[in-house]
């Protein structure tokens, strides 16, 4: 079960150091270039907390404005597409979970709090889909089970549409 978390923008505050979810590049990530990214405004860095203004992160992602090449979506759904050599995604960069919160549904947590905000700021900046490059097969299988799809591009690359997503009802 997960536990009530709050999620807010990174801050200075938050214990970045502490954080570990047992992959090294995510935490690397938190720990070294969340902050300068997210001052760089190359991602938005959200982290879950216990209760606001909390130090402690359970977990965070990151949400970028991103776009794909139109041949890495499937032929049968870009028949429809305008003719652009790319399409306007959001881009999911990374999603993780603090290691002592394992099997308590934070990742999915955050993955429908991101889901949610990438919504939003679709009613606003055109976003056909949320995209994300999985890290391994674990994370394709937890995607895949929200509903994302491969590309055609990479294996590793899988897509939502915000079409999708607003049936989720979020």
């Amino acid at each position: 079960m997960c536990p009530a978390l709050a999620v807010e923008p990174l801050s200075p505050h938050h214990d970045r150091a502490g954080f570990s979810c047992g992959n090294a590049s995510l935490d690397d990530f938190i720990r070294t270039k969340a902050r300068k990214e997210q001052e760089l405004g190359f991602s938005a860095v959200f982290v879950a907390v216990a209760k606001p203004r909390d130090r402690i992160i359970c977990g965070y992602y990151g949400l970028s404005a991103h776009s794909v090449v139109v041949q890495g979506i499937p032929l049968h759904v870009r028949k429809r597409f305008p003719r652009y050599p790319a399409v306007p995604t959001t881009l999911l960069g990374r999603l993780a979970r603090e290691i002592q919160f394992q099997g308590q549904r934070v990742g999915e947590f955050l993955l429908l709090d991101a889901l949610k905000r990438a919504l939003r700021s679709s009613e606003n900046v055109g976003s056909y889909a949320v995209v994300v490059d999985a890290i391994d097969r674990a994370a394709i299988s937890f995607y895949s089970k929200f509903g994302f799809l491969p590309t055609d591009e990479r294996p590793d690359r899988l897509y939502l549409p915000m079409a999708s997503i607003r049936r989720l009802d979020l």
